[in-house]
């Protein structure tokens, strides 16, 4: 497990030192990536930013849009869909740039790129970790494991990730499924690995990393959790850290997220926020000042 502790440097922040989380999706060339993201801004009700490598690729509803400048599409729920043609480093820059930031940035990686080279942006001023999302096409996983040169793309993704989202589950027998789910098992242990039944679903994994109203821990509508369980652990107010980790430590490995706001002793509050093997508990930026709350878990379903 990874944890993070690095206090925030909110001098020189923007939005006066609040950080966007930031999911970056993964996976090999084909695994469904553009699908679920078509499928995010299509149904989010939050005004998210997605930067991606070709935004003519992303099939925006017509009547979703505001306005096209350049490489960037404004939709009228308050999304923005950003092309990367200039670069991560412009592309981030130019959320900066924002007087009022997005709720969340998707980053939809190439299907070459290893996303452990693309984390330290998402640490960049303004912005959080949210996780590493890597697709995996459970059609042609097996297959294309062995070949020469794909084989060696595919393993460095796999062993950057924080979850594995297997898609096209729908159109391949399940004897293939579990082959592929033990196979990413045997290969990165630690990393636990969701199902996913339809972009729908792909979709609401992706949005999880989404602040819902004034609460860091709602989640999206049950229903996208098909094979999938939330429940509540009510923490003490205020609660030592050192416990917190305790508690998260012994959720077990089929705990894939867990967030909450937490007040220590010292009456300092911290962002407590897992998500398949990297953890962080970080200190609360005055921007992102909210009550304590319980622990909210989703969980696989045995």
């Amino acid at each position: 497990m990874q944890l993070l502790d690095d206090a925030a440097d909110d001098q020189f922040a923007p939005w006066d030192g609040r950080r966007v989380p930031v999911t970056l999706l993964g996976g090999y060339l084909g695994a469904g990536k553009t699908t679920a993201i078509n499928e995010l801004l299509a149904r989010t009700d939050r005004p998210i930013a997605v930067l991606v490598n070709d935004v003519g690729a992303v099939n925006i509803d017509a009547a979703l849009i505001k306005r096209r400048h350049g490489d960037t599409i404004e939709l009228t729920d308050g999304c923005i869909c950003c092309d990367l043609g200039q670069g991560l480093a412009e592309a981030f820059d130019g959320l900066r740039q924002r007087p009022v930031p997005p709720e969340q940035v998707v980053v939809e990686l190439s299907g070459v790129a290893d996303p452990a080279r693309v984390v330290p942006w998402a640490g960049s001023d303004g912005f959080r970790l949210d996780g590493v999302i890597v697709m995996v096409d459970s059609q042609q996983f097996l297959e294309w494991e062995d070949h020469p040169k794909i084989g060696p793309t595919m393993a460095a993704q796999l062993h950057g990730a924080d979850l594995f989202l297997l898609s096209k589950t729908d159109i391949v027998d399940p004897a293939t499924v579990d082959a592929v789910t033990a196979r990413l098992g045997q290969l990165v242990p630690e990393t636990p690995t969701l199902r996913s039944t339809s972009p729908m679903a792909a979709a609401g994994f992706l949005n999880l990393g989404t602040r819902s109203g004034s609460s860091f821990t709602a989640v999206p509508d049950p229903s996208l959790f098909d094979t999938h369980t939330t429940t509540t652990v009510a923490l003490p107010d205020p609660v030592p850290l050192a416990a917190v980790e305790a508690i998260l430590d012994d959720l077990g490995p089929e705990a894939v997220r867990a967030k909450a706001v937490v007040r220590d002793p010292d009456g300092k509050q911290h962002l407590v926020h897992q998500v398949g093997r990297r953890r962080s508990i970080k200190p609360l930026p005055a921007a992102e000042d909210q009550p304590s709350t319980d622990l909210v878990v989703i969980s696989v379903r045995g």
